[in-house]
């Protein structure tokens, strides 16, 4: 696989050697894996990177940071969720196929390898079933017992290192397939993007800095003549 294709060679390379069967399925599970470690790791930059982020986080909107913390965690667990799905559930008529990596050992036809990502799968699913009892009892749907403190079940523990585990499980099954067919592998934890959480902090700082400064000009009684100027609307 090339180091530095567009979504559209890389789709192409994905049909052209893995075939009409596998090809697509694969190309779209890739995607989604590429998707929720790029959700994820702008979850890690601002959230657990540092105490300083996240205090950075809470001077400037904290409320707002604070949303956006639940809506990406409650987001990845979802979708952790979804990619551990079976590849069948029922519809209203009739069986409703998923896109899920449960599908993708049945759409390899070489035996070994078959077995090796059927492996793999497994295990993704084993260490991702907390996020399943999350998505089923709370996220998805709001269990009543679990809402009035009446089940005798609470929820398993979810923290982020469970995430990391089950994102790594997701990496292999990729990664076993990538392998095989095309001798390399693929970083999906090293997600690149300019305009990312590292941007918006980088402009939270600025900002913080410059309103610091404001601040003092001002108590100081020194304020130069653009500080006494307020920002245009937006």
């Amino acid at each position: 696989m090339g180091t530095r294709q567009s979504a559209e060679e890389i789709k192409k390379e994905h049909l052209q050697v893995l075939g009409p069967t596998l090809g697509p399925l694969f190309h779209e599970l890739y995607n989604e894996v590429v998707w929720i470690n790029a959700k994820w790791l702008e979850y890690r930059k601002l959230y657990t990177h540092s105490a300083k982020r996240v205090d950075l986080l809470n001077n400037t909107a904290p409320f707002f940071f604070r949303i956006v913390q639940i809506v990406l965690w409650e987001n990845v667990i979802l979708h952790i969720a979804r990619l551990t799905d079976p590849p069948q559930s029922p519809g209203k008529k009739k069986l409703k196929k998923n896109l899920t990596l449960l599908r993708l050992p049945l759409a390899i036809r070489k035996q070994t390898l078959q077995q090796e990502v059927k492996t793999l799968v497994d295990e993704a699913v084993s260490k991702s079933r907390f996020a399943r009892d999350w998505r089923n009892r709370l996220y998805a749907h709001r269990d009543l017992d679990l809402a009035l403190n009446r089940s005798v079940r609470s929820l398993p523990k979810a923290n982020v290192q469970k995430v990391e585990t089950v994102l790594e499980a997701f990496r292999a099954v990729l990664n076993r397939v990538i392998d095989h067919y095309f001798q390399s592998k693929v970083m999906f934890e090293h997600y690149k993007a300019l305009d990312d959480a590292e941007a918006l902090l980088y402009y939270l700082q600025v900002a913080t800095y410059a309103v610091s400064r404001r601040e003092k000009c001002l108590r100081e009684g020194k304020p130069p003549p653009e500080d006494l100027e307020s920002p245009p609307e937006i």
